[in-house]
């Protein structure tokens, strides 16, 4: 498994890199579809039978690797735990502090927690490329989601929530990544985590609302929310954790809402103003000085 910021193998880590961008890309899809659902449509519920059928679709893939991945069953209901945790909290962020703040905070502290998780697990710091890379991303992000128009006042309980989201997703991160460097199958990994999830936030459909699922187009958006922006996502991601420390990974899914603008402003026509057109370049423009700093390793240990 890689340290720092680099792989511990003699390969270009630039497919791995490629992996996590397009997984990425896949999740900055996940709002436009929403949009597009139903009256009536939840995104509670969606992300709830999101995690159930997409870990469902996971572990059809992998169940061969399934009984392994189970052997290490604390790491294994941890990370469902925090991948749960990660989606509750932060749609419960976005209702009492806006999606801005929601978004700024969460994806913005999620590499700090990484690295502090790292440090505790005793992973070599990363190059001072990546702290480049890091000022210029969360720079950008914060660009990007300052200027969108926040429905409700920032609570504090808001606030809080999105910094327990962050810190889940740093979590789920840090153990899918300690799982596959067990020599566990990635994608078997990747279908536990998130069918338990799936399972664990299950009882929260008894409060929402479901009947939009049984509807055409909502039968369309679950099945796409699943498949395409889960299990397909998370089995590009998986693969990219294998020669990524979660520090750098968390860091290249800050393409995500980069994605997600752009399709908010050429399919759903929404403005998008100057300061997050900005942001959005400053984004594109660390995505590839993190690329270089993993390929540029400063310290290797076996």
């Amino acid at each position: 498994m890689a340290d720092g910021t680099c792989a511990l193998t003699n390969k270009s880590p630039l497919w791995p890199i490629l992996s996590i961008l397009g997984a990425a890309a896949l999740f900055g899809t996940t709002g436009t579809v929403l949009a597009n659902g139903p009256v009536g449509i939840d995104p509670v519920t969606a992300g709830v039978v999101r995690l159930l059928i997409g870990g469902a679709g996971l572990a059809v893939l992998s169940y061969r690797h399934f009984r392994r991945v189970l052997s290490q069953f604390k790491l294994a209901v941890l990370g469902a735990a925090g991948v749960g945790a990660y989606q509750l909290c932060f749609f419960y962020s976005t209702r009492h502090a806006g999606v801005a703040v929601a978004t700024v905070i969460t994806i913005g502290s999620s590499p700090l927690f990484a690295r502090m998780i790292g440090a505790v697990r005793r992973r070599p710091a990363p190059n001072r490329l990546w702290y480049l890379a890091a000022l210029v991303l969360l720079t950008g992000l914060t660009f990007l989601s300052s200027s969108q128009d926040s429905a409700s006042g920032v609570e504090f309980v808001g606030v809080l929530s999105a910094l327990i989201a962050g810190l889940s997703y740093a979590v789920y991160t840090e153990c899918a990544s300690v799982l596959i460097d067990h020599k566990l199958d990635s994608t078997a990994v990747m279908g536990v985590l998130f069918l338990g999830a799936g399972i664990l936030t299950s009882p929260f459909l008894l409060f929402r609302p479901v009947s939009w699922i049984t509807t055409q187009r909502g039968v369309v958006i679950i099945v796409y929310l699943g498949i395409v922006t889960l299990s397909l996502a998370y089995i590009a991601f998986g693969k990219g954790l294998k020669n990524l420390v979660p520090t750098t990974v968390v860091m290249l899914t800050l393409l995500e809402p980069v994605v997600a603008t752009a399709l908010a402003y050429f399919v759903l026509h929404e403005k998008v103003s100057g300061p997050a057109w900005f942001g959005m370049l400053l984004v594109l423009v660390g995505l590839p000085i993190i690329a270089i700093s993993v390929q540029r390793p400063t310290t290797v240990k076996a």
